[in-house]
């Protein structure tokens, strides 16, 4: 097995249990397991099509397909400036000092490229314009580094354009810029739900991750949304950070458990050598944290595989009460609904399509995927050209739509019911899909998974190493049938 793997495993705290997970992962016959958390590339919720080269034609026409047939689909806008790259960012962002002459031409260029995009979309799927949107999310980059006027024209857009009634609104922004005046803007707009990135409750460890906040911006910020009366705040934090410490995410959980979050986002950064070699969605950057060279410098170095699941477990231990994780990664409080947007794309009773407007946006259906251009400037380039700015697309075959359905459920951390599935595929058990079939003997076998009466559900192990066995456990040549 790979001793730098190894290491990392046993880096443990002392002061607190050995995780569940590590004797999973010691097992050589689980190396498969090891070397993925250990890699652990970004990202756990890609459902990738399995035919390449997919007709843009064809896609559009699935897409047509697709979101008539749904009930409801998820609809979002990506607006990608920020005022600087935080050292583990992995989207494409357009950095812009606000305050700089350039910035207000800036801003309107932003806006005026996700209309036109939105504009051909609604051009090639007809049917978009009338879909009723489950719910609306404006993510970043920094959306509420924005403009009042172009948010403004932004949304009278997409008011005059799409179906919103019986939508949900969310908007992401950051603390400092998401004020109050900024809040009862969006509440006006009719946004009902905010998100933004705190990453610890730890000063220290926010500067050493590059953010340019406080832990008292961010509480101030909570405070401001309740006064605007935005009660639904999902506030993100990170675990294994530089520096960070398992003491300093008891205390994170701590503070969460105190400002009485009604939605939490416990994400686990990616380890240590692949944030050296890469940031951005593209990969092509020197890592942030290796460049202004902050790597074991005073002292300060990344928490290992042991620490960092000692932190998953701590976190699940004080949320387990009051929150429900749902899907993974996302915790909100039991009386409250889920993360909607997220269930509206993978809970197994709905999967609805999804349309995402801006730069590296990912639209899919079932039977097709696409995958905007993470460039500004090449993104530009095709809405100049009349293009829809995609990257590539994929088909999906009717035996890996199976096997899509089946992991996007997994996901969820709901146990995955053969009833539910089946009636969405006319009739046919899951268990008749080879790839699904033989997966779930192999992980049954390994004790992540209980089947009984035709329902999956993930062991405690199993629900801590999803994103390792959505990623690596579902591979086949052949998703065909028995």
């Amino acid at each position: 097995m790979d001793n730098e793997a190894i290491a990392s495993l046993k880096d443990l705290d002392p002061a607190y249990p050995v995780p569940a997970v590590y004797h999973f992962l010691l097992q050589p016959e689980n190396q498969e397991f090891l070397d993925y958390v250990h890699k652990d590339p970004f990202g756990c919720h890609v459902f990738p099509g399995d035919i390449e080269n997919y007709p843009l034609e064809s896609f559009f026409s699935d897409m047509e397909q697709g979101i008539r047939e749904a009930k409801q689909i998820h609809l979002w806008a990506y607006i990608p400036t920020c005022r600087y790259r935080c050292h583990f960012c992995q989207f494409p962002t357009v950095i812009l000092n606000p305050e700089s002459a350039s910035a207000e031409g800036i801003f309107r260029d932003v806006v005026d490229y996700n209309i036109k995009e939105a504009r051909m979309w609604l051009e090639k799927v007809p049917s978009l314009a009338k879909a009723e949107i489950g719910e609306f999310n404006i993510f970043g980059g920094t959306p509420s580094l924005l403009p009042e006027p172009e948010l403004r024209r932004l949304m009278d857009f997409y008011y005059t354009h799409f179906n919103f009634s019986a939508a949900t609104l969310r908007f992401e922004g950051e603390p400092g810029t998401l004020n109050r005046e900024y809040l009862g803007i969006l509440k006006e707009l009719g946004f009902s739900k905010i998100s933004f990135g705190t990453q610890s409750f730890n000063d220290a460890i926010i500067a050493a991750s590059g953010r340019q906040h406080t832990a008292d911006e961010c509480e101030e910020t909570i405070r401001c949304a309740r006064e605007q009366g935005i009660d639904w705040v999902s506030v993100d934090l990170i675990y294994g950070m530089l520096g960070q410490t398992v003491d300093d995410v008891k205390y994170d959980m701590e503070r969460a458990l105190a400002l009485d979050l009604s939605h939490v986002v416990c994400t686990k950064l990616h380890m240590e050598e692949f944030m050296k070699t890469r940031t951005g969605v593209s990969g092509e950057r020197e890592s942030l944290w290796q460049k202004k060279g902050l790597i074991r410098t005073n002292g300060m170095t990344f928490p290992g595989l042991g620490k960092q699941y000692q932190m998953r477990e701590l976190i699940e231990k004080y949320l387990k009460e009051n929150y429900r994780e749902h899907p993974t990664m996302y915790f909100h409080q039991n009386h409250l609904e889920a993360e909607k947007w997220k269930g509206l794309i993978t809970d197994l009773d709905k999967q609805y399509p999804e349309v995402a407007i801006g730069l590296g946006g990912s639209s899919k259906c079932t039977r097709a995927e696409a995958i905007n251009i993470t460039h500004y400037k090449q993104y530009k380039q095709y809405l100049d050209e009349g293009r829809l700015p995609i990257e590539k697309s994929h088909g999906i075959s009717p035996g890996q739509r199976e096997v899509n359905a089946f992991k996007m459920a997994l996901s969820t951390l709901i146990p995955v019911d053969d009833s539910v599935f089946s009636k969405r595929f006319g009739g046919k058990s899951f268990l008749k899909n080879h790839i699904i079939k033989t997966t779930l003997e192999k992980l049954q076998e390994k004790k992540l998974v209980v089947i009984e009466q035709g329902v999956v559900t993930l062991t405690p192990v199993g629900t801590t190493l999803v994103e390792a066995i959505i990623n690596t456990q579902f591979t086949s040549t052949d998703a065909g049938q028995e």
